[in-house]
């Protein structure tokens, strides 16, 4: 048994979470509950790893070792019931990273990249920062439910233009796992456009229900061929601060391609420890994930209901991945800032604004609640006095 309750002080360990100065997340007194990073201890093979390679004085140049692309077939063998290749894969330094590698490699400076809002920001940055135009098409949301708006997609999909989506899978923030049917309808449309497909799966490993996340990898050769996914132990093992992450693809041109951008970008090394790590992960922390999960899920089930219960103006569904909630605080009637300042200044709580997500998220916040159970108490506790002040 692992004890995720046990609150590990992290000041003074270089924290971006805990110790930045933004007064957003980290001011005076506040409770910071935003960056995806969790506040638990990684598996404990992990730092015996780490501390084994640390003990040899010399940190030189990594090779991308064949171990490192061993464990993570055995891994996605046993959680995903799917055979990869060795050839398929690749490695970068971090999965946003990766995705303005992949950006460059497959469009032009005048094409135009897909996504699907609310969604994680670094997309919409990453397709600027390249010179590339965004389009963004909506998801549907009723009552909390989220769903692809397919005939927008058709629409935005058939603009000759438009050359890459990136599909967040499972999605941030809204913690949906896509269903077999829906990545097979939509990796049909980019097909027929011919629009190729990069799916960042850096939550896949953090499903609710085992076995409901599809890669996209695991969907018909002709999907497979138009898409690269991305992955990290990052996520699952709280490794984030390590860089490390690969990308996989069946196509091997677009394979041929990434790697050639990600030579010429200087972006083609990975973290010496970050494997280690990795390996170690794979091959011996199944067992605390699985744990964990269980621990992550109680917890979004304790903030759903104690604001079904006590806070009827805010509402949060249980994701079906991610430890990442939605929370939504339309009926509270408030615009964006006031928002922001009853949640940041009165409450005294750092969480993600919603419309940083995109315009979609007008009205909501997202909170990370891979931390102590106790830690949420006092937080949903801060909170209800914040909401009853008002």
């Amino acid at each position: 048994m692992y004890d995720f309750d046990k609150r590990i002080d992290r000041t003074g360990t270089n924290s971006v979470k805990w110790e930045t100065t933004n007064p957003d997340f980290n001011g005076d007194g506040m409770l910071p509950l935003w960056v995806a990073d969790m506040d638990f201890a990684c598996p404990p093979a992990v730092t015996e790893a780490l501390i084994k390679r640390a003990t040899h004085p010399i940190y030189g140049y990594p090779m991308k070792q064949s171990d490192y692309y061993q464990a993570l077939q055995e891994w996605i063998a046993r959680r995903y019931g799917v055979n990869v290749e060795e050839s398929w894969m690749t490695s970068v330094a971090g999965v946003v990273p990766g995705i303005h590698v992949a950006i460059d490699a497959f469009t032009a400076p005048a094409d135009k990249v897909l996504i699907q809002t609310p969604v994680y920001h670094p997309f919409a940055i990453a397709i600027e920062n390249r010179g590339r135009q965004v389009v963004r098409s909506s998801l549907i949301e009723n009552e909390g439910q989220y769903e692809m708006d397919w005939d927008d997609l058709a629409q935005k999909l058939a603009d000759d233009h438009v050359k890459l989506m990136i599909l967040c899978s499972p999605h941030n923030p809204i913690g949906r796992v896509w269903t077999r049917q829906e990545l097979e309808r939509l990796g049909n449309l980019c097909v027929e456009h011919g629009v190729i497909v990069i799916s960042d799966e850096i939550h896949a490993d953090l499903v609710y229900e085992k076995g409901s996340h599809i890669p996209l990898y695991a969907l018909s050769p002709e999907v497979a061929n138009h898409s690269v996914t991305f992955h990290a132990a990052s996520k699952t093992f709280n490794l984030a601060g390590l860089f490390t992450s690969y990308m996989l693809t069946t196509n091997q041109q677009l394979l041929r391609d990434f790697n050639g951008m990600a030579s010429k970008m200087g972006n083609e090394h990975i973290n010496l420890f970050g494997m280690e790590a990795a390996v170690a992960a794979y091959r011996h922390g199944e067992a605390w994930l699985d744990e964990l999960l269980v621990y992550l899920h109680k917890n979004a089930v304790y903030l759903h209901e104690y604001v079904t219960n006590r806070l009827p103006e805010v509402s949060m569904n249980v994701p079906q991945a991610t430890y990442l909630g939605w929370m939504d605080f339309r009926k509270l009637g408030l615009n964006q800032t006031e928002l922001n300042h009853l949640i940041r200044r009165e409450a005294k709580l750092g969480l993600n604004d919603g419309m940083g997500f995109g315009a979609e998220g007008e009205g909501f916040q997202r909170i990370n609640f891979a931390c102590p159970r106790a830690l949420l108490v006092e937080a949903m506790e801060r909170l209800e006095q914040a909401i009853h002040r008002k």
